[in-house]
C-alpha cells in the first residue's frame, strides 16, 4: 500500500482508497441532507426492496439483510436509483411486516444494541438466531456487489413497498424541541 499525498489515504495497486469511519459518516450525513432538503411533494416513493446474502456470524446459517430501497433515479441524489438503509430504515420499519421479510429469508429489521454504536440503531437480524447483521458489514458487502460490475436488480428481493421519506418533523409539522 501507498500512501497519496493528495488525500492521506492508503491506495492499494488498484487504485482503491480505505476510507475511514468519519469520512464514511460525513458521506452519509451529506447525503441525508440532500434528502432532508427534497420537497415534501417527492418524498413518497414506490420501492423495490434490496439485500445482500451472506452467512450470519454467530450460528453461521445463510442470512439475507436489507441494504436498501431501489427507487426511480430522480429520487436519488446522484441519480443511481439507490437508498441505502440508513436512510430509509425508520420508513421501512414502518412499512414492512417481518413476515413478508421471512418469505424472503430476511430476518426482523427493529432498533437494536450494538457494540460499536452508542444506541444503537436499526438494523437487521439473523433469521435463524436473531444475532445483529451490523450495518458497517453490509455497506462492504453493497460496496463489493456493485464494484465488482453487478447491478442494483440484482439486489431486488421481490418486496416492493411504498415509502414516505419526509423526515417525522415534516409529516407532523413537531420538532424534537417541539
Amino acid at each position: 500500500m501507498s500512501l497519496d499525498p493528495t488525500t492521506n489515504r492508503n491506495n492499494d495497486a488498484q487504485g482503491a482508497a480505505v476510507i475511514s469511519f468519519s469520512e464514511r459518516r460525513a458521506s452519509r450525513d451529506a447525503a441525508q441532507a440532500q434528502i432532508s432538503s427534497a420537497p415534501v411533494a417527492t418524498q413518497i416513493a414506490h420501492a423495490r426492496v434490496a439485500a445482500v446474502t451472506d452467512t450470519c456470524w454467530c450460528c453461521r446459517s445463510k442470512v439475507r439483510a436489507v441494504v436498501g430501497v431501489i427507487v426511480e433515479p430522480t429520487m436519488t441524489p446522484d441519480k443511481s436509483g439507490f437508498l441505502p438503509l440508513d436512510q430509509v430504515d425508520e420508513a421501512l420499519v414502518r412499512t414492512l411486516d417481518t413476515r413478508t421479510l421471512s418469505r424472503r429469508g430476511i430476518g426482523p429489521i427493529r432498533h437494536r444494541e450494538s457494540p460499536g454504536v452508542e444506541g444503537g440503531y436499526i438494523a437487521n437480524g439473523c433469521i435463524e438466531c436473531d444475532a445483529l447483521i451490523g450495518r458497517f458489514h453490509l455497506e462492504d458487502l453493497l460496496a463489493d456487489h456493485r464494484n465488482s460490475g453487478s447491478s442494483l436488480g440484482q439486489l431486488d428481493v421481490g418486496i416492493a413497498v411504498e415509502l414516505d421519506l419526509a423526515p417525522a418533523e415534516r409529516r407532523t409539522a413537531f420538532t424534537a424541541l417541539g
